[in-house]
């Protein structure tokens, strides 16, 4: 049996102040204020889980054996409806051909308590006073890569409970010792008669028995599904066509809208001049005006998007705000220059030994633009609002967002709102966000009693998303000749990310701009010995929404740490590789990644004519990655990106095929958002519109990937996310061997490079 770790009733400050704003809603007042969270986080509805009993909130076992888990993390390509079924499955022992998935309501046992508490939760073995508010917020959320990291504990405990009730309920049906009672694939065995009793048969039985201790894990070594390769549940409908995304959605008699939002940032559209016109047209239904912009709703999409592109539209500008991508670059230039806003780690006295060697000091600017997210999937969501109830088709990242998000709009009662949860066509951080869900629910109020698929466009979803902030940052380092970091001061200069998006999201949980870590994540706690470093920011503010993007701050910190990591080797004179693995002997996971990194890409061995390398190491979100690319010169600013190789530290992982898939998906997001990411500002309006201006790395460009998964059983990490961070600084990096030129800026394509 695994260790359990024991639950205490410590207030974390974040909690505490939480608490205090839920207190302020009269739900959390004393003693009896927690015994109302103690019953609130236990419950759960089972809307939409199907027929049968259920053994705990997320097995429900039909009398004909089938056997319904409720998945409380969407599926955006991940894997994580396979990922959590196996570990509950793997403590069940069922196949997993004999499960089917149901994406469950925003409800408290399904609330992601990793993603906000970063502890091992495990609700069968009790809450902390953290994790039980957090739960009673019903934070409903997948990101963070921290659906396995969150579900470790509570899946297979999940499973493992139900395998002792549905024991115990053969055990009094056959009036014999429980011990006497052996589950497998989907039976529970009188292993003295070889009688046996499908979980189906004992399931109503089983749901009336209480657990009175928490049961035991399987030995890992008697693992038959976790660990092991195991064909994903969502690739066949795919492959098939069958499978159902949130633009798939047909409920009875639905119609559709497009959406206009205001032309330039901050204006507000206030009404139309050819209103009428466009609802004479052929198939419109109606032309309606919200708080967030103008819609038009047709009976086909095609219809809704030309006339809502021939709407004329009248706007107020007197809010609008007209910047430009050069006056945002003066500000984080000004924010550089300035005293620091924050210092986020601090080690020694990096100031007095700069002033010592300023000679000798090493120095360099770094800068990244704006990103969109651009998911393949058009932003879309379907509301059918009626006098007492609320139904929701979409596909998002956090349905408790949703349901927030649905109710403040239609002024519905959160329990009268149903959400249809779909595959999600990429999400990114994109999905996790409310503003789509709102103007679809203003819209299908206009429209009660019908159905409403609001759909943006590439323009209006691109002209309109909450992007990864614009950042520039400063480096000084004092290098020694024999590799020796004496000092490292990196300033950074951006948006708060978290800051911004809990305040749109979830007000309670906001934090300053000052504790906002994800600024300076991936640039701070380098596994890299220094003798003195200082890693700190400066905060902007401009209007500019910013949000979630694919490995957040790491997403840009790792290409400025690990790029002038690689110009601190160069003036050292020391090899790349050979410069970081000198300082790794206090992080033997790190070293172990980077050894085997340049073992399986062969470092040490001369590489033919025009062809070259570069090597990257981080950790993000609990896994390490290490990356090595190899490039051919094809000309002067012409090269082909032909290999990488890439080996990932997650700890224990559960499904290997997953893991490598989503080594290779962050890869090529990564390569895609280096090569060609930027969106740019002009008079208050994005210039970028869709994929002519915003491109991708096509099928031709990308390379072969080698992903190799270090064994060891440490507690789980993420992988959706941490393959994307090495990916940008290994090209830049490889491009510096190839060229003497070090670029310092990104996307590559704007710097004049050509990649076939």
């Amino acid at each position: 049996m695994e260790e359990k770790k024991s639950k205490k009733n410590k207030w974390t400050r974040r909690a505490f102040m939480i608490a205090g704003g839920v207190a302020g809603t009269g739900l959390l007042v004393g003693i009896g204020g927690l015994i109302h969270v103690n019953q609130t986080i236990r419950y759960y509805s089972g809307k939409g889980l199907g027929e049968g009993s259920s053994l705990n909130a997320w097995i429900r076992i039909a009398p004909d054996n089938t056997i319904t888990l409720a998945i409380p993390r969407v599926e955006m390509g991940q894997g994580s409806y396979t990922g959590l079924a196996m570990m509950i499955a793997e403590e069940l022992e069922v196949d997993m051909e004999s499960i089917r998935i149901v994406h469950p309501q925003p409800e408290s046992p399904y609330a992601n308590l990793f993603i906000f508490a970063q502890s091992e939760t495990n609700i069968f073995d009790g809450y902390s006073i953290n994790e039980k508010l957090f739960s009673y917020l019903n934070l409903v959320i997948t990101g963070g890569s921290s659906s396995i990291t969150d579900g470790y504990y509570n899946m297979r405990y999940a499973g493992a409970t139900a395998r002792e009730m549905l024991k115990k309920a053969a055990a009094q049906q056959w009036k014999t010792d429980v011990k006497n009672c052996k589950a497998e694939s989907g039976f529970i065995i009188n292993q003295g008669n070889q009688e046996k009793l499908s979980y189906g048969e004992l399931a109503s039985a089983a749901a009336k028995i209480k657990v009175s201790s928490t049961p035991e894990l399987k030995n890992r070594k008697d693992w038959k599904k976790v660990g092991k390769p195991v064909k994903r549940l969502d690739i066949p409908e795919k492959v098939q066509g069958k499978a159902t995304f949130g633009i798939d959605v047909r409920p009875e008699n639905v119609l559709y809208a497009a959406f206009r939002h205001p032309s330039v940032l901050g204006a507000k559209i206030t009404g139309f001049k050819n209103k009428a016109d466009i609802e004479k047209q052929a198939g419109i239904k109606k032309v309606v005006l919200t708080e967030f912009g103008a819609a038009v709703i047709a009976d086909n999409t095609w219809r809704a998007k030309n006339a809502a592109l021939a709407l004329q539209v009248i706007e107020d500008e007197k809010e609008s705000v007209k910047i430009s991508t050069a006056s945002i670059g003066k500000e984080l230039d000004i924010l550089l220059k300035k005293p620091a806003f924050a210092e986020h780690e601090k080690e020694g006295d990096v100031d007095k030994v700069l002033a010592e060697k300023q000679k000798t000091i090493i120095q360099a600017q770094y800068e990244v633009p704006y990103l969109a997210h651009a998911t393949m999937e058009p932003l879309n969501c379907t509301v059918l609002v009626k006098d007492d109830a609320v139904d929701v088709w979409l596909g998002h990242q956090a349905s408790s967002t949703v349901r927030n998000a649905v109710s403040k709009v239609s002024k519905m009662d959160a329990s009268k709102i149903m959400i249809h949860m779909q595959y999600l066509g990429g999400g990114f951080g994109r999905r996790g966000e409310a503003d789509f869900v709102k103007i679809a629910t203003a819209v299908a109020m206009q429209m009660k009693g019908t159905p409403v698929m609001t759909v943006f466009t590439r323009e209006e979803d691109m002209r309109n998303d909450v992007y990864r902030p614009a950042v520039k940052c400063e480096f000084k380092a004092l290098v020694q000749k024999d590799g020796t970091i004496e000092a490292w001061d990196h300033k950074l200069a951006l948006q708060s990310v978290v800051h911004e998006t809990m305040k749109r999201a979830e007000p309670p949980l906001s934090i300053s701009v000052k504790d906002d870590t994800a600024t300076t994540e991936g640039a701070r706690e380098l596994p890299y010995e220094m003798k003195n470093r200082r890693v700190s920011f400066g905060n902007l503010v401009v209007p500019v929404k910013v949000g979630f993007w694919r490995s957040v701050g790491s997403s840009q910190n790792a290409f400025f740490t690990e790029c002038f990591m690689d110009e601190c080797a160069h003036a050292a004179g020391i090899d790349p590789y050979q410069f970081r693995l000198s300082k790794l002997d206090k992080a033997p996971r790190f070293k172990k990644v980077l050894q085997k990194v340049a073992e399986m890409s062969h470092w040490n061995k001369a590489l033919a004519k025009d062809r070259y390398r570069g090597i990257a190491l981080h950790k993000c979100f609990g896994s390490i990655v290490g990356q090595v690319v190899e490039i051919t010169k094809l000309g002067e600013k012409e090269f082909s990106i032909d290999k990488f190789y890439c080996v990932v530290d997650c700890g224990t992982y559960i499904n290997p095929d997953s893991v490598k898939a989503q080594m290779e998906s962050g890869i090529i997001f990564g390569l895609s958002a280096a090569l060609f990411g930027e969106i740019t500002w002009q008079d208050g309006k994005v210039q970028q519109s869709n994929f002519p201006q915003y491109d991708m790395i096509r099928l031709k460009a990308s390379p072969e990937i080698e992903t190799y998964i270090i064994e060891n059983e440490e507690f789980p990490g993420g992988v959706g996310e941490p393959g994307t961070p090495p990916a940008a600084p290994a090209l830049a990096n490889a491009l510096f061997a190839a060229t003497g030129v070090r670029e310092r800026s990104l996307p590559l394509v704007k710097l004049g490079y050509k990649f076939v």
